[in-house]
């Protein structure tokens, strides 16, 4: 495999397109990503829609992660568990942190003995890391970096900054976990860095799945593809730091697809 080859899967690897899910068709840039190292993809779709939809995308790539943002109801993560199943989702993407004590703990604990991975946040480097910590002790499969600018950064979100992500979550809360940036197409990164900038930005900073809005299409993904090949000629981005990132996504993907045992019923446990 040459290097631009192995550089362009590294990349593929690493990003988590996202797709409205209305007619469980998924279109051919997606499709082949898929053939070509996309992971997955996060459907934002609800009912028999996300059904069909997840279904497409492991037609294509039977052990996807498929995301989604998580369930319309409140209760547990048991709960959660029961819908997102439902959907076909095996990656909760909205898993919030908890204001009680042992809350984020029992949530996360209790999504993924169903089999269903946690992406917990928003991260952002302030307030309190303790929900974090909970989550990180649970064994949290994804943490969420968010969109909030880091205090004293000069308005650098967390998903872009390496203090928050490398020093804070990865240093002082041990966290080893798959690092997921919230959507890149938020008006406040694409008015400051566009989605190809902020996205190497983010792996840099040690961000390791990228995910992309809806709105984020082939085009993107190959501005995305340019920007990165770019940004390891100029040696700003390692490829040692996208080998790492490849690597955890994969961990997280085997995770999420790894048959289970059933659990039983699934009970709602507690609300949230």
């Amino acid at each position: 495999m040459n290097a631009l080859h192995r550089l362009a899967t590294l990349v593929d690897s690493c990003l988590l397109p996202s797709i409205e899910g209305r007619h469980g068709t998924l279109p051919d840039w997606l499709l082949r990503g898929l053939e070509r190292g996309t992971p997955g993809a996060a459907v934002h779709a609800y009912g028999p829609a996300a059904r069909a939809t997840t279904d497409a995308v492991r037609a294509a790539l039977p052990d996807a992660l498929t995301g989604h943002p998580g369930p319309r109801r409140p209760g547990g993560g048991s709960a959660a568990a029961a819908e997102l199943v439902t959907a076909g989702a095996n990656l909760h993407l909205g898993v919030r942190p908890g204001l009680r004590a042992d809350e984020t703990r029992v949530f996360v604990t209790d999504l993924q003995t169903h089999g269903v991975a946690g992406a917990l946040g928003p991260f952002t480097g302030a307030g309190s890391l303790r929900p974090f910590a909970e989550g990180a002790a649970a064994g949290v499969r994804a943490i969420t970096a968010g969109h909030t600018p880091v205090p004293d950064a000069d308005g650098v979100p967390a998903a872009l900054s390496a203090p928050a992500i490398t020093g804070i979550l990865r240093g002082e809360l041990g966290y080893g976990g798959v690092v997921v940036s919230d959507a890149l197409d938020a008006p406040a990164i694409v008015d400051s860095w566009g989605v190809p900038g902020a996205a190497v930005l983010a792996w840099i900073a040690g961000v390791d799945l990228l995910r992309l809005g809806p709105a984020s299409g082939e085009g993107v993904r190959e501005a995305i593809h340019t920007a990165a090949a770019r940004a390891v000629f100029d040696g700003d981005l390692p490829v040692s730091r996208l080998e790492e990132a490849a690597e955890r996504v994969a961990r997280l993907r085997r995770w999420a697809c790894e048959p289970r045992m059933p659990t039983g019923p699934i009970a709602t446990r507690g609300d949230r």
